[in-house]
């Protein structure tokens, strides 16, 4: 089943990536959904052997990404000889992923993670100081990843001023003052599309067309959306989005992430740091440095292709499902959380608004570490970070008696 993308609408935070509001997705009624993901559930042999709600950590494996990576070590033996295959599946990978959020191939840069492409497209990007006014600022959040966030923040060695902008509660991203802190001394616009934290969704098309507005670049990081949240690039408008595989996507292996740069930016700027795989033309092994067009200039050395084995299934999982289904799914069993949570008594830490939220639930209970590690202990993985009480993810796949059973579990420790 191929997904269809809902048409943009003035109140999608993510630029026509919102679910349908009513009805499920793709085509699918909403009481099929769950017929749906229970038949998909199976492919999943992390799902059948625990109750899983770590999504947002390592996502579960395919048994098809098993089968692929099977298929990788048959080729090890081969040595040079299997160099081709391996330089197909790295292209193969590109054109999915570019599938995926409405990109070209061309469009998109692979590497080792997350961090290394927001730095190999900062580094192309230099402070405007002959400019006037001079655009010497970087715009992110209080909720953003740390990785990427110490990045930006070393970017002040190179003459950039950081500006963070904090969330106005601790749990909703900050649309409205992101807006608001953008000016013509703003370069770039660095900011999570949901935070890592607790799932809030930011209202991006807002943030972007104000950045464009006043002739400053988005950076976007994806890595806690893709797969969850649909995901339109021509729609959204973005100038970067930068994402991996290992949550939402499935990935069995967290060294790969790719980069989304439009055509028209990726062309107009030189990567500081190139490698061989991202020259024009890469097997001719030239002496000197010619820029591949498009994205791919922003790529470096030679791409993990275990990494990439081990990303093809997860990729075309999303495709075929479509991530509208995944999320609209999702969603059914989150609020099935938040109303026995509420139930309770339970602090949600996590915006209740559908269009503020992705995949994530945080639940303020008392010693969530402590609580962590029960569940584990009773074949229930959850997790939690400083100040977010315990996560969950609510994987399409799960059970609504999955739900009830944590729900029955924090019950008794109340």
């Amino acid at each position: 089943m191929t997904g269809a993308r809902a048409p943009a609408g003035p109140n999608d935070p993510t630029g026509g990536a919102a679910p349908r509001p009513a009805g499920g997705a793709v085509g699918v009624p909403t009481p099929h959904l769950a017929t749906l993901f229970a038949a998909l559930r199976s492919r999943f042999p992390t799902l059948v052997e625990r109750t899983y709600f770590a999504t947002h950590c390592l996502g579960p494996i395919l048994d098809t990404a098993l089968a692929d990576l099977e298929e990788y070590r048959r080729t090890l033996p081969l040595r040079n000889r299997v160099i081709e295959v391996w330089l197909d599946r790295i292209d193969e990978i590109r054109g999915l992923f570019a599938q995926l959020i409405g990109a070209e191939r061309d469009e998109i840069a692979l590497g080792a993670n997350a961090t290394a492409c927001h730095a190999s497209v900062a580094a192309a990007i230099d402070p405007g100081l002959g400019s006037a006014p001079a655009r010497t600022r970087i715009v992110t959040t209080s909720l953003d990843f740390p990785s990427t966030r110490y990045l930006w923040q070393a970017q002040a060695r190179r003459g950039f001023e950081l500006i963070e902008v904090a969330s106005p509660d601790g749990v909703a991203m900050p649309a409205d003052a992101l807006v608001a802190a953008i000016d013509d001394r703003v370069a770039v616009v660095a900011v999570s599309l949901v935070a890592y934290t607790n799932g809030a969704l930011l209202r991006a098309r807002e943030v972007i067309d104000a950045a464009h507005a006043a002739g400053a670049i988005v950076v976007l990081d994806a890595y806690q959306a893709i797969g969850i949240v649909p995901i339109d690039v021509r729609a959204l408008g973005a100038d970067v989005v930068i994402a991996g595989t290992h949550k939402w996507l499935h990935g069995a292996s967290n060294g790969l992430a790719f980069a989304y740069v439009r055509r028209a930016l990726a062309d107009r700027l030189t990567p500081a740091y190139p490698g061989w795989f991202s020259h024009a033309r890469m097997l001719d092994y030239e002496p000197s440095y010619a820029p591949a067009p498009g994205a791919r200039r922003f790529e470096q050395g030679s791409t993990s292709v275990e990494a990439v084995y081990a990303a093809r299934a997860g990729v075309r999982f999303a495709i075929e499902v479509g991530v509208e289904a995944i999320r609209a799914r999702s969603l059914v069993l989150s609020d099935h959380l938040v109303a026995g949570a509420d139930a309770l008594g339970i602090p949600l830490g996590t915006p209740r608004d559908h269009a503020a939220r992705a995949g994530v639930m945080c639940l303020g209970v008392r010693d969530p570490g402590r609580v962590a590690e029960q569940l584990r202990t009773r074949g229930i993985d959850v997790d939690t970070r400083p100040g977010t009480g315990i996560r969950l993810s609510l994987h399409p796949c799960n059970l609504h008696d999955e739900v009830d059973r944590v729900l029955a579990e924090l019950r008794r420790h109340r």
